[in-house]
Parts: structure tokens; sequence; C-alpha cells
């Protein structure tokens, strides 16, 4: 991976000149942001899951029960939810609206904004009436009649939500230690559900190998990469050649997507860099020579590489490195 240039490390070093922030504040911001990401990611697979059964129609169970357990397992959600009616409806129930599910869009909205209420002298206030303004969306008196009217737009609503907080936050708060713990954050989340998505779309797609004509497989396909928002962008790069191989490199590799593996790890490099200078310390950080080693090995990796190693075991050793990145970072800085 590219280091830092001298430019910009010395005008992280400039931001720097403010004290440390205290570690349950740096914790509050750097899980307000990581919450939102992650509501983002649930309702994308939620909504690219309903496109995806209406573009391809009827199709097994077998299959189906697959698929909405690609979501679960992107999310870290666990098992389908047992209950009365279809498996569609207890899955996007429990993703949706349980409060009990820690990773369903109530749950992580809720605990994002607890989490800026903490630190609500810290953030803009047009980040928090941003964040309020997604809170009562999702858990109002009529969200669920809001959602069985047109999921849908409920679940783009949530999207455009996360969105406008990221956009709101980057245009409103100074980009100190503060913003790098939510750059960090956001970036930490996008490369680990990107990395967890496309393992487990690619299993599946893997198991079903001649139970899919070339049409219903390019669909499939359409659905992975509208899962990271990268179809247009993948079609100006390939036009219309639809394949296995290149999305899986595209999504992987690509070094200016910002919805990419790559992308996300050189921008949560240069995240962790910002907060180890910003508090002063001259030596890597754990966490930084972790992505940083991630970053390196990703910028002169092949495919070739990765089909050789097998897709799969490629993308289970990025999700470790990231579990380890966030382990090392809350040690560093969030502990105590």
């Amino acid at each position: 991976m590219s280091l830092i240039h001298d430019a910009t490390y010395s005008s992280i070093k400039a931001i720097g000149s403010a004290r440390p922030m205290l570690s349950r504040d740096a914790d509050s911001m750097f899980w307000m942001a990581r919450y939102v990401e992650r509501a983002e990611h649930s309702a994308r697979l939620l909504r690219v899951m309903l496109m995806l059964l209406t573009d391809i129609g009827d199709m097994t169970q077998e299959i189906e029960h697959r698929m909405w357990n690609t979501i679960l397992s992107a999310m870290r959600a666990g098992d389908a939810p047992e209950g009365k009616g279809s498996l569609e409806s207890r899955v996007i129930s429990f993703m949706t609206f349980d409060q009990k599910n820690p990773s369903s869009i109530v749950s992580c909205i809720a605990k994002a904004r607890e989490n800026a209420r903490a630190i609500r002298e810290s953030i803009s206030s047009e980040m928090w009436e941003c964040l309020n303004t997604l809170y009562w969306r999702v858990t109002g008196d009529d969200s669920q009649a809001r959602y069985d009217d047109s999921p849908d737009a409920f679940l783009f609503q949530i999207m455009n939500g996360s969105m406008l907080f990221q956009g709101v936050t980057d245009g409103t708060m100074a980009h100190d230690q503060r913003w790098y713990f939510v750059h960090t954050a956001k970036h930490l989340e996008r490369l680990d559900v990107t990395a967890r998505v496309l393992q487990g779309r690619f299993e599946v797609l893997a198991r079903m190998g001649a139970e899919l004509d070339q049409p219903i497989r390019n669909i499939h396909l359409m659905g992975v990469l509208r899962s990271c928002c990268s179809l247009e962008a993948y079609r100006r790069l390939h036009l219309a050649d639809l394949d296995a191989v290149r999305v899986a490199e595209f999504l992987i590799l690509q070094k200016d997507f910002p919805r990419s593996i790559r992308f996300c790890v050189n921008q949560l490099h240069h995240a962790v860099t910002g907060v180890r200078v910003s508090n002063g310390q001259q030596a890597p950080s754990a966490p930084e020579r972790i992505v940083g080693r991630l970053g390196a090995h990703l910028e002169y990796a092949s495919t070739d590489e990765m089909l050789q190693e097998g897709l799969t075991v490629y993308l289970a050793k990025i999700q470790e490195t990231a579990n380890q990145a966030s382990v090392a970072l809350q040690q560093a800085y969030f502990i105590y």
C-alpha cells in the first residue's frame, strides 16, 4: 500500500495539536459511526434481496433459504429465526424491527443515537438532528405500517439517512481526531461487511453451479454488485461483461472505487494514522501496522493468487485481519 505522503502527514500533525480524546468519548464516536454504517448495510442487503426475488421469480426452497442466510451471515445475526410465516417475512422482521437482534436496523440506529447522545457536545447540531430524524423514522408508531405499504421506499430511506449522516459529518465536523475515529469506524465496518457479503454470495453461487443458466447467474451477480453500490461503476469498467471472477476482482482489488476492500483498507490506514498522529505518538500503532500490512498485500495481489488460494479462504483471511485491527484499536484507545 502506498505510504501517506509527507504533506498529508504534516497536515495531520498540524491538526493533532489538540489533546487526546477521553477513551469513552473516542469509543462513543467510533460506535456511533459504525452502527450507522451497519444499519445502512442491513437495509441495502434486504432491499437487494427483495429486488432479486422480483427479478428471478420462483426459486427452489433450498436456494431461497441459502440466499436469506447470506444476509444473516453477512450481518453476523445467527440463524434464521423460528416462528410462523415464511422465511422471508421472518428474516425481514428480525433484521428490521427486532430490538432483541443487535444487528437489526432499529437496534443499530438506537445504539448510534445513544452513543451520539453521550458525546452531544463533540458533534455538530446538524449531525444530531440527522441521526435523531433517522431514529424516529424507524421507531415511530407508523414505521411498521410504512414498511408494509412500501418495503422498498422504507429501506431506501434508511440507506439515504445513513449517507446523509455521513455527508453531514464530513461537512460540519472538524477533521481532527474525532473525525478520524468516525472515518476509522466507517471503513472498518464497510470492508468487513463487503468481505462477508462476497464470501456468502460466492459460496452460494459455487454450490448452485450448473443449476443456474447464464441469465439467472447474471441476475445474481448484479445482486452482488448492487449489495455494494457498485453496479454502474463495474459496468463503466467492464461494460456488459458480467463475470464472477471480474466481479470479485473489482470489489476486492479496485483501488479507486470507494466500496472496494482495497480502497476501504487504504482509507482505514489513513484514518488510524491520523488517530495516532493526533495523539502525539511517533511510532506506528498496533492497528496501523495490522492495516498497513493488509494494504500492502492488496496493493500487490493478483486475481490468480486469489483464485489459487480460494476466494472464500482469501476473504476469510481479510475478515480475520479486520477483526484483529478492531481488537487492536479497542486495546489502544477504548479501554478505560
